[in-house]
């Protein structure tokens, strides 16, 4: 038996590590012992491993990625034994390897398809094997999307777009339906899920749609579905039948019982189950007690437990393709419990596809939607309003949700999210950002507040690019104090060559900022910038414009609130 580490980064994310998920189910079925952790953990120091797995994500997550690498391959007596996978280290490998000193043979690169790669002689697709969730169990952190199917019935897409990451990671388009086995046995192994989100990269692409949507249908995510949620006792008493004695089945098992007795009305009843509770405290083989209690227990249980049904949904994730949207695609879509149907739409160019889309969606039933909106890539930040007020004209029209999710564009071979786009401006895309701080990322379905977030017009847009990031974010604090139309007087009376000379003035990061000599056309105007809610900077600010202190004193006082 060999001694496996599995290791996730401590950044934040909302999907657990799928790929650590199938390497645990691989080791688990060859014997081997398996531990996860997320981030460093130093009491794993000093401990045995026989082989560590470190994945990675996002390319901008490079710095702690790297850190965390560094650190637990010296937890390994042989360098080879420690293997990295995943997004950023198949994208980067050569950066990666210089960071860390490891070579060629340490790095996974794409899909784990093969476990020669890491010196196994066996015939194991890792990529195929379902997942191990009990791993999750290991960690404090949790997962936002954790408790849901995960799966693939394609890997790859065809479309080969210059901003995307896909054809690198799965270069090849193939069809992988298998979702019944892999539903089956999670259903087996650690009881039903309520809802599924589906991965695939590019699932309209399938030859087959028809019988992946049968297979889907066949898994309990036809349209209407329903879900009754087991309670823990039966997941539980499940597992403990099929022979697992994993230790946290006791502690989830006993923090269940402990809740339910307040569900208990009979006197009788309560007794009895008092009873075999407390009998079973001190017990050696608490499994196998319950097992032997559970004729007992199991009327008791059945008869409190919630029988409460909610729907099922299905998620296609990733965004189906608006191009391949036609009466014979939604009509196989339209059959699933899809929620929502998340359709891309990256470039204004493509705006009647979308709209035909959206359209196709609506006769054939689907009225909850969501979206992709590529910016800062080849678009205007006129191009990424006006695809924004479409939704907006759609969900009048039709009576229909869309609810948008704007995604800045930044290569695939950078270590951070500073990358501008040709037609957009440093000081736009923090505007952007301050608007979607405030929604957590998602622009709503509502004109009223799309209107008054983005602007009623592709002028009042632009107005608030050029708008300070507090101003931007504390909307009715600014407007309230006055501050807003006062910065609005000055801003209008900017001509247009001036209005951009401020834009790529404020785009500057501070320390540029702060020593660059300010043209006194901009002196009235640049304090606002530095506005922080909740201070005392706009008297601060107050001090500049009556000439009380220095534009470098006002950099000093207001330097650590800003943010690059």
């Amino acid at each position: 038996m060999r001694r496996i580490l599995l290791v996730e980064p401590a950044y934040k994310n909302k999907y657990p590590p799928m790929g650590l998920m199938k390497i645990s189910q691989y080791h688990k079925m060859m014997g081997d012992e398996v531990t996860f952790v997320k981030g460093i953990d130093r009491t794993k120091e000093g401990l045995a491993w026989d082989r560590i797995y470190v994945t990675t994500l996002f390319t901008f997550d490079f710095d702690i990625t790297v850190e965390t690498i560094n650190y637990y391959k010296l937890l390994v007596d042989d360098i080879n034994d420690i293997y990295v996978g995943g997004i950023m280290s198949s994208l980067m490998p050569d950066k990666v390897k210089e960071a860390t000193g490891l070579e060629d043979r340490n790095i996974l690169i794409g899909l784990f398809t093969d476990t020669s790669v890491v010196g196994d002689d066996n015939d194991i697709n890792i990529d195929t094997l379902p997942l191990d969730y009990d791993i999750l169990e290991q960690v404090s952190y949790k997962y936002p999307a954790g408790d849901n199917y995960f799966a693939y019935t394609s890997r790859g897409c065809p479309n080969h777009c210059k901003f995307c990451a896909v054809p690198i990671l799965e270069p090849e388009f193939i069809v992988t339906n298998n979702i019944v086995e892999q539903i089956h046995e999670i259903d087996r192994r650690f009881g039903p899920k309520q809802n599924l989100l589906m991965l695939d990269n590019n699932i309209l692409n399938a030859p087959n749609l028809t019988e992946i949507v049968d297979s889907l249908c066949e898994a309990g995510f036809y349209r209407g579905a329903k879900f009754v949620k087991p309670s823990d006792f039966d997941i539980v008493l499940m597992r403990y039948h099929n022979g697992d004695r994993a230790s946290f089945l006791d502690v989830r098992l006993q923090k269940y019982l402990s809740g339910f007795k307040k569900r208990i009305k009979s006197k009788d009843l309560l007794d009895t189950f008092l009873q075999i509770v407390i009998d079973s405290e001190g017990v050696e083989d608490y499994a196998q007690y319950m097992l032997d209690n559970e004729e007992a227990l199991r009327p008791i249980i059945d008869k409190y437990k919630s029988k409460a049904s909610s729907n099922r949904y299905i998620d296609f994730n990733q965004g189906v393709d608006g191009r391949k949207i036609n009466n014979q695609t939604m009509a196989q879509l339209a059959r699933l419990a899809i929620r929502p149907l998340r359709i891309a739409f990256d470039d204004i160019a493509y705006e009647k596809v979308y709209r035909d889309a959206v359209h196709l969606a609506f006769e054939h039933g689907v009225t909850e939607l969501s979206n992709y909106i590529l910016f800062n890539f080849n678009d205007k930040p006129e191009d990424l309003y006006r695809r924004l007020e479409i939704n907006i004209e759609l969900n009048q029209e039709l009576g229909i949700t869309i609810f948008s999710f704007p995604m800045r564009f930044a290569p695939i071979y950078r270590t951070d999210r500073l990358y501008v786009g040709k037609e957009w401006k440093r000081k736009s895309l923090q505007a952007i950002s301050a608007i979607l701080h405030v929604t957590k990322g998602v622009v709503a379905a509502g004109s009223d507040f799309f209107y008054k977030a983005f602007g009623k017009n592709e002028e009042e847009f632009r107005i608030i690019l050029a708008m300070p990031r507090d101003m931007i974010m504390f909307r009715k604090y600014y407007e309230d104090s006055g501050e807003t139309n006062a910065w609005k007087a000055l801003y209008s009376e900017l001509s247009k060559e001036d209005k951009e000379e401020l834009m790529d003035l404020v785009s500057l990061p501070i320390a540029e900022l702060r020593n660059t000599i300010i043209p006194k056309k901009f002196s009235m105007i640049i304090p606002y910038y530095f506005l922080k809610k909740g201070t005392q900077q706009s008297s601060k600010k107050n001090k500049v414009l009556e000439n009380q202190i220095s534009f470098d004193d006002a950099f000093a006082l207001m330097e650590d609130d800003i943010k690059d």
